[in-house]
């Protein structure tokens, strides 16, 4: 995936299968059969889902993420 789908960031890395961590908002986010299902970061390390998981997120943005110069 080329970009988060919770901030439209292209700031992502791969860290497992099917499993992504946008560093500009410092989510993670699974894709698979067709859903992306957003996950918090909490401080102590783990992970928190980001909406409940009976309300999967079947769209991500499409929108590029304008970054400010300075």
């Amino acid at each position: 995936m080329d970009y988060c789908p919770f901030c439209g960031a292209r700031e992502v890395g791969r860290i497992g299968r099917e499993r992504y961590y946008c560093s500009e908002c410092c989510h993670e986010w699974t894709k698979g059969g067709g859903e992306v299902r957003i996950y918090e970061v909490m401080s102590d390390g783990s992970v928190e889902p980001l909406i409940p998981d009976h309300e999967p997120i079947t769209h991500v943005i499409s929108h590029r993420a304008v970054r400010r110069a300075g």
